[in-house]
């Protein structure tokens, strides 16, 4: 919020844990911190998530506000079925019972404060007896603002608050009554794993050092990383010589082809399993989340309208982002590298006439006049390699043709791969 005094028609929610001066009172200073620090974790990333804005916290309870009435519930019902979760799994005087009232109206913004009567009425509706801990209280503003065929709630009536001079309706928002129940047994393991952090790019910046950590553990444990360091110091120092040959020049037996292909393959293979991982962190910052991995949505129809599909094959009840044109393009290339491979082969034939594991081992493609490949053929020879080897399975076979042993590919392109001397 700017500093700037201004006023704003906006939805507020005020959530506090009941019974937590007495629930803390046997716990010592760190063990208060810890359970406060916990319910923060918990709540900001949904809340987040919903366009709110937190206001400020005071020791257990949050001050939000939100441009949607709509959103202000379905975030409450949604931390409150986490809390649900949560709890189960704590001893009793380690649970959360949280109390969150939400009215709707116009609101002054002073600052990084709000005022109003909007604010003053969502502060005394949380001392209404009939919002206990693990209830959602709304008013009657609300509850005529938020869309009602998504949320069900159930009238109270009207109620007295001190210092407003006229009696406000309220309703209460039943968990079980809703539509979306329940949530997935993973949900708090995953709104853990993204606790919003303190700047706003340390967590950008954390998934990359994750993901350099695991490249290069893979890389060390696996044994690739030196023998790829080796392998393109001798391909790098044999791409600098100068090789001869010529028209008469020998023909390379199968197995240093095949020894050159499986060279290419692992290189390609290091080089695709660190693009992938640099593609899922890049992807989320360029692109942003692609999944939902709980019941963000009370409405499949309303989650359809924002872009997202339901995907139930994983088990957990996601919600997947639809992806645009060049977002999906990048993805099908990596997940299936033909066209990869397709440039792989064929720049190195064309450029160097040789690709790296062809280098290593010595040999070179070129025409059956001992020329350069053309960009046609470079590319046509790859696309044809590619298919037969990959696809068909029987590329690298040998036959018998016009009198010659022969790759098929070299026999349809009209090249031979040669050894240098």
């Amino acid at each position: 919020m700017t500093k700037s005094n201004r006023s704003q028609n906006l939805s507020v929610m005020i959530t506090d844990i009941q019974g937590f001066t007495s629930q803390s009172s046997a716990f010592s200073r760190d063990e208060v911190l810890g359970l406060i620090r916990r319910h923060s974790q918990l709540m900001k990333p949904v809340i987040n998530f919903y366009g709110g804005t937190i206001v400020k916290t005071v020791g257990d309870s949050f001050l939000c506000t939100f441009p949607s009435a709509t959103d202000a519930v379905v975030c409450a019902i949604i931390i409150q079925l986490l809390l649900k979760e949560y709890n189960q799994k704590q001893v009793e005087d380690r649970k959360i019972s949280l109390r969150v009232v939400i009215n709707s109206g116009d609101i002054s913004i002073e600052g990084h404060d709000i005022f109003g009567d909007a604010v003053n009425i969502a502060s005394r509706m949380e001392g209404l007896d009939c919002f206990p801990g693990g209830t959602i209280g709304i008013s009657e503003t609300t509850y005529l603002l938020m869309n009602r065929n998504e949320i069900t709630a159930t009238k109270i009536g009207p109620k007295d608050l001190k210092g407003i001079s006229n009696p406000v309706t309220v309703y209460i928002v039943p968990i079980e009554q809703q539509q979306l129940g329940k949530l997935p047994s993973n949900l708090l393991r995953l709104v853990e794993e993204n606790v919003e952090t303190p700047q706003g790019d340390s967590k950008i910046k954390k998934s990359l050092e994750e993901m350099s950590v695991k490249v290069e553990g893979f890389l060390r444990e696996s044994g690739i990383g030196d023998k790829a360091r080796d392998l393109g110091r001798t391909i790098s120092s044999k791409m600098s010589e100068k090789k001869e040959f010529s028209l008469h020049s020998k023909e390379a037996d199968l197995m240093k082809r095949l020894k050159s292909f499986g060279i290419d393959m692992g290189i390609l293979l290091v080089a695709l399993i660190i693009l992938n991982t640099f593609w899922s962190v890049s992807r989320w910052i360029v692109f942003g989340r692609t999944t939902i991995l709980y019941k963000q949505y009370i409405s499949l129809s309303r989650a359809e309208q924002d872009g997202w599909r339901p995907d139930f094959s994983s088990g957990n009840n996601i919600y997947r982002r639809n992806a645009g044109l060049y977002e999906g393009i990048i993805d099908f290339n990596l997940k299936c590298p033909f066209l990869i491979l397709w440039f792989y082969f064929a720049l190195f034939w064309k450029l160097k006439s040789a690709t790296p594991g062809q280098v290593f081992n010595g040999t070179a493609v070129r025409t059956l006049d001992g020329e350069e490949l053309p960009w046609g053929i470079a590319f046509l020879r790859s696309a044809f390699f590619i298919f037969s080897i990959l696809i068909f399975g029987i590329g690298a076979a040998t036959f018998v043709l016009g009198g010659k042993k022969k790759t098929l590919y070299d026999s349809f392109c009209d090249t031979k791969v040669i050894e240098l001397g």
